[in-house]
């Protein structure tokens, strides 16, 4: 049967254009036709979706996210999460519009790609990250999650079987940024100590021995011992805690600074797009690989709005990668709603707000993978004045789709032929997803995923 949606507003994201008052046709999980208002209005043989107050948008594209599959977690190699994690992570991509993720945890295998492709409704995509040095960082850092079949793979070999991307290129987890304030250096406190250090005070204790920039020369003796006082360690031996920083953050370091250089030159070699860490500790490797050659690659610096910069820092590295050809992506985190890492939205606004300098949205994991929706980004773009709402879609969509090629089936958009991957959420505020339709199955209903979308 043929669908035919009527809404206050159709955003097909292509050409900066919306269509006031247009519908989208539907049959047989394709879209058949958008219409404009004079024909959306005409008589139809069908099913009709009158939704006046409503924006019908692509299924958003997410090429920033973790925990989606039964891969090891994030570029440290850690433990795969349970079923229910991945999947309920799945779930809350879908409930809020995402119908397509590109999993950036890197280390896994395409048969755990294809595992929770085939178990959900979400399309789900798979990148990988099997340089030599990216997997002696993994190791370094944790590794935990790394079986024979992901420790020999290599780049070559998943691209082969289906991964679309290279990425993501070093994490915090190894380049000493906030997963290490999160969850590697506080348990190795714990282990050391018996006590809970929060993952501010994990930071100020690494950054009094490293610095911003992980450099062993640029510790400061005063402010280790007055971080460790702040963090109830006062009492335990300078030396011994100052090693336990140092153990815990550094081995990683080299080897995933490595793997960034050798991730970058494979993307050159094989062109294909590659997804790059881009924080403090990363920022001098960055600038100096600006230069190599992108005959066939497309690089993506990931989460350029990364709190580990200053605002200005960010400023600069952004403009530096776009002039040299780089893609900027900006990540929500938890910054709009959660605030529970991210606490300040001064990078987010600063970058938005500048001319080329942010190309796609994306969300990373945030702690826990309590990371905000990728709609509340978008929605944030619109009612801050930074994109309009054509220009604010196309970031989560057509754009993203467009940058990895082989993502997303119909470069997700709103066009004949397309996959009827659909979204239907209040036009004055999209966080109000009244529908999702993957295919042109209905999915998500009043935010609520429906039951089936679960293999």
């Amino acid at each position: 049967m043929r669908t035919l949606i009527r809404a206050g507003v159709v955003v097909p994201a292509t050409g900066g254009r919306t269509v006031e008052n247009g519908g989208v046709v539907i049959e047989n999980g394709r879209i058949l036709d958008v219409l404009g208002a004079r024909t959306a209005g005409e008589p139809f043989a069908g099913r009709i979706v009158d939704v006046p107050d409503c924006a019908v948008i692509p299924g958003l594209v997410n090429i920033h996210t973790h925990g989606v599959s039964p891969s090891p977690l994030f570029p440290s190699g850690a433990a795969a999460l349970p079923e229910e994690r991945w999947l309920g992570h799945l779930d809350r991509h879908l409930a809020a519009g995402t119908t397509t993720v590109l999993s950036t945890c890197g280390l896994g295998t395409m048969a755990e790609i294809r595992e929770a492709d085939r178990r959900h409704a979400v399309h789900v995509r798979g990148a990988t990250a099997h340089t030599p040095g990216a997997l002696a960082a993994a190791l370094a850092a944790d590794g935990a999650g790394l079986g024979p079949a992901h420790r020999a793979s290599t780049v070559e070999r998943m691209l082969e079987d289906g991964a679309v991307a290279i990425g993501e290129l070093g994490g915090g987890q190894t380049l000493g940024g906030g997963g290490q304030d999160l969850v590697y250096l506080p348990a190795a406190i714990r282990r050391l100590t018996g006590r809970t250090v929060t993952q501010e005070q994990a930071r100020g204790l690494k950054e009094a021995v490293l610095g911003r920039f992980m450099d062993e020369g640029s510790g400061d003796a005063e402010l280790f011992a007055a971080r460790a006082a702040e963090a109830g360690l006062g009492d335990v031996p300078r030396d011994e805690l100052r090693a336990l920083v140092v153990g815990t953050v550094m081995p990683s370091v080299g080897h995933a600074r490595d793997g960034i250089r050798e991730g970058i030159e494979a993307a050159v070699r094989f062109g294909v797009p590659a997804l790059v860490h881009s924080a403090a500790a990363s920022a001098d490797l960055i600038r100096s690989l600006l230069s190599l050659p992108r005959a066939r690659g497309t690089v993506i610096a990931g989460h350029v709005n990364h709190t580990s910069h200053t605002v200005e820092e960010a400023m600069r590295l952004a403009e530096a990668g776009r002039d040299a050809g780089w893609h900027g992506e900006a990540s929500v985190f938890d910054l709009l709603e959660g605030r529970e890492t991210v606490r300040t939205r001064e990078h987010w606004d600063a970058l938005l707000s500048a001319p080329g300098l942010v190309d796609v949205l994306a969300t990373d994991y945030g702690h826990d993978g309590r990371h905000d929706p990728l709609i509340a980004g978008v929605q944030d773009l619109i009612d801050a004045g930074h994109r309009t709402l054509a220009q604010a879609v196309e970031m989560a969509t057509s754009v993203p789709a467009a940058l990895i090629p082989g993502l997303v089936d119909g470069g997700a958009m709103l066009r004949r032929g397309a996959p009827a991957d659909v979204v239907i959420a209040r036009r004055d505020d999209l966080r109000d997803v009244r529908a999702v339709l993957v295919g042109g199955e209905d999915v998500v209903r009043h935010g609520q995923v429906l039951a089936g979308v679960h293999a």
